[in-house]
């Protein structure tokens, strides 16, 4: 991490040793008990530009587990209890969502309150970024050409939302906001590392969220030098029944494009001014 890899090169600076600073590392990992239900292949080949973006075929990513049931794209975080004091400072480095082969990467994005928030296009084609957030500010903007970073308002309040792609329907990303900056999101094999400053030693809550499972039910940490480790378990049973609809179309429901016509008529501008 670059604050840490700062604060490192200021402590050899001022002869100090690196273990005269602490932060802190929860580690785990998550996992699902049950089989993880087949996702659906996403039919591309309708529009040419994202399917030569992939030689393999693409699916779905709401449950992304291995074969030991490492479960990938859940945030663990602290949830503070009432009166309860813990580092607040927002990460330095912005939370980035980027766009790849017509699929949002990550698929989950965690971030804080008041942390800065990119969205990048790595396509050299349009995209149409529509954010469904009913308390932080809303999004809703074309990036027609490859983009290193648009900024967007910092996320004001916790919140979990959907990120849809109004060109092409099967792209979606949820966004995570959390209140502190003690969180991270699993990878392939279920992991997690949590990471950031010290934790006074003492008991916390921290719970795990997935989109399709769910919140976990809050597990007490004991942390000791900065240091715990927590996992957490998923049943494929307790898959919420009712998911909010928020109109993302999935492989599964269609593969028919949509239409963003104020979007095209962006990118037709875009390609007039540059041929001026």
């Amino acid at each position: 991490m670059q604050f840490r890899s700062y604060v490192t090169a200021l402590a050899l600076g001022a002869g100090l040793s690196v273990s005269s600073f602490s932060f802190a590392q929860v580690t785990g990992k998550v996992t699902l008990d049950g089989k993880a239900p087949e996702m659906k292949t996403i039919d591309m080949s309708g529009v040419k530009e994202c399917a030569d973006q992939h030689a393999d075929p693409v699916t779905e990513e709401t449950v992304v587990a291995d074969d030991k049931g490492g479960l990938k794209n859940v945030v663990v975080s602290l949830k503070k209890e009432e009166g309860q004091e813990v580092p607040s400072d927002a990460p330095k480095s912005a939370a980035v969502l980027d766009q790849k082969g017509c699929q949002y990467v990550p698929h989950v994005v965690a971030c804080m309150v008041g942390q800065e928030f990119d969205i990048r296009n790595d396509d050299p084609f349009l995209h149409n970024v529509h954010s469904l957030a009913q308390v932080n500010p809303v999004f809703n903007f074309a990036q027609p050409n490859k983009d290193p970073g648009k900024k967007t308002d910092s996320p004001k309040a916790e919140e979990t939302y959907k990120v849809k792609c109004d060109v092409h329907p099967w792209m979606l990303a949820w966004v995570r906001v959390l209140d502190n900056p003690f969180f991270a999101t699993t990878g392939d094999d279920g992991s997690y590392k949590i990471e950031g400053p010290k934790l006074a030693d003492g008991e916390y809550t921290f719970v795990a969220w997935h989109e399709k499972y769910g919140d976990s039910e809050p597990q007490k940490v004991t942390v000791k030098d900065g240091k715990a480790e927590a996992n957490f378990t998923f049943k494929e049973s307790g898959a919420q029944a009712n998911p909010i609809d928020t109109g993302v179309k999935l492989a599964s429901d269609t593969t028919k494009t949509m239409h963003c016509p104020a979007c095209e008529k962006k990118a037709a501008d875009t390609k007039t001014a540059k041929a001026e």
